[in-house]
């Protein structure tokens, strides 16, 4: 870092340091939102999967100091993910953290919350931290008084403010394509559950309905399992380990179960497939599977299924009708989740008419191609930003008559 950044700790540039409630109170059913570690994004919190608790138990903690405030920066600090996810509150919100939720509150004299949120959330940073204040082995965990020591070197404020626009550029266009990749989402999701669950498809005022194992469906649809409308590639799966994968750093996505892990120089597969987690974490908070629907040339380990649908049954049509399903009954292990592949392909699928799965499959292959395209964009602004990040933070790339252009955004 430049000579003349100035060192100090972050006790010296935050006015305040401390998480949240140290007592988790009851939850309701109708209540006030509690924000945990879990709920956590780069955006943010989350606000719908926060848990609830009563009124009073919440007006408590707001008294106790456990609500976010504008300009506040949130660091997890408990658990396998410590230190992985950090955000800024850009907005007032209506909610308690709980304790694995560590909160910086930046003096706005000394440093900008923007800037801190950044510099927290760099890799170097990050190794930093989790190589000198790290504890606990069977819950990783940094306490309040090693945040409070850390070392921050400080260019000036405004070279902080510029570093920050020029970062929140990036991210702003990846929440925002993460938004509309939700409403498509939410779209082709609704239109399977009209057509293939309310069963109120087009012309169904005029279909009668038979008994199946599943019930009463329409007249000339079936009841298949999963295994027969589905291709499944899991023999050409190769993981590499982290080692094997720093070594051959390239454009192509290496997926774990649940997301991407790295990028590498060659790919497995090309095209379009579904990914189903097949062991660690398998199961969402409200108990679908973990899926991934991915279109591009890409590596997979073997933690997760790969399939494609026979057709006519599309990739996408077995996508929302996972997503619809309640995977517990599915998956076996205690210390491990597993969903196997002989469990994976019990699934019963009700299987529609070949006019009305073309019918959907169309509509269906427009949102996701959308959706995708969108992931893609997003993907190249998050890697964009990522190597910008280290740079400008340890002064590396001198910000102050730079302009950078995000996408038709000059910073």
């Amino acid at each position: 870092m430049p000579a003349s950044w100035p060192e100090y700790t972050l006790k010296e540039v935050c006015i305040r340091i401390t998480d949240g409630a140290h007592q988790s109170p009851k939850s309701v059913d109708i209540g006030l939102p509690m924000a945990s570690v879990k709920d956590l994004t780069p955006f943010g919190i989350n606000m719908e999967t926060c848990r609830k608790i009563s009124e009073h138990d919440f007006k408590e903690l707001v008294r106790q100091d456990c609500q976010p405030r504008v300009g506040d920066v949130l660091i997890a600090k408990d658990g396998a993910t410590a230190l992985d996810t950090v955000c800024e509150i850009r907005q007032s919100l209506n909610v308690v953290l709980l304790s694995s939720v560590a909160i910086l509150r930046p003096d706005s004299n000394k440093i900008y919350p923007g800037f801190l949120r950044y510099y927290m959330d760099c890799d170097t940073t990050r190794e930093y931290l989790k190589n000198g204040f790290i504890t606990g082995a069977a819950i990783p965990r940094v306490v309040l008084e090693d945040f409070k020591r850390a070392k921050i070197k400080l260019p000036p404020l405004s070279i902080q403010r510029k570093i920050a626009a020029i970062l929140s550029a990036y991210d702003d266009l990846i929440e925002n394509n993460t938004r509309r990749i939700k409403i498509l989402e939410e779209m082709a999701q609704s239109l399977y559950r009209e057509w293939f669950v309310r069963l109120r498809f087009p012309g169904h005022e005029k279909v009668p309905k038979v008994d199946s194992p599943l019930g009463r469906i329409p007249e000339g649809w079936e009841v298949k399992t999963f295994g027969e409308v589905a291709l499944n590639f899991d023999s050409r799966r190769k993981p590499l380990s982290s080692m094997q994968r720093s070594q051959r750093r390239g454009e192509y996505p290496y997926y774990g179960a649940a997301k991407i892990l790295d990028y590498i120089d060659d790919f497995i597969f090309y095209g379009k497939y579904l990914l189903v987690a097949e062991d660690g974490s398998v199961i969402t908070p409200n108990g679908k599977p973990v899926l991934q629907l991915v279109n591009a040339k890409f590596w997979v380990n073997n933690h997760t299924h790969i399939i494609q649908g026979k057709t006519p049954m599309s990739t996408e049509f077995l996508y929302y009708r996972l997503l619809d399903l309640e995977i517990s009954g599915y998956i076996t292990g205690a210390a491990q989740p597993k969903i196997t592949q002989a469990n994976l392909n019990r699934i019963p699928i009700v299987v529609p008419t070949k006019q009305i799965l073309l019918r959907f499959n169309e509509i269906a292959e427009n949102c996701v191609s959308k959706s995708i395209n969108l992931q893609r964009r997003s993907e190249n602004l998050r890697r964009t930003r990522d190597f910008l990040l280290p740079k400008f933070i340890s002064g590396e790339l001198n910000v102050e008559n730079l302009e950078i252009k995000v996408e038709g955004i000059n910073s």
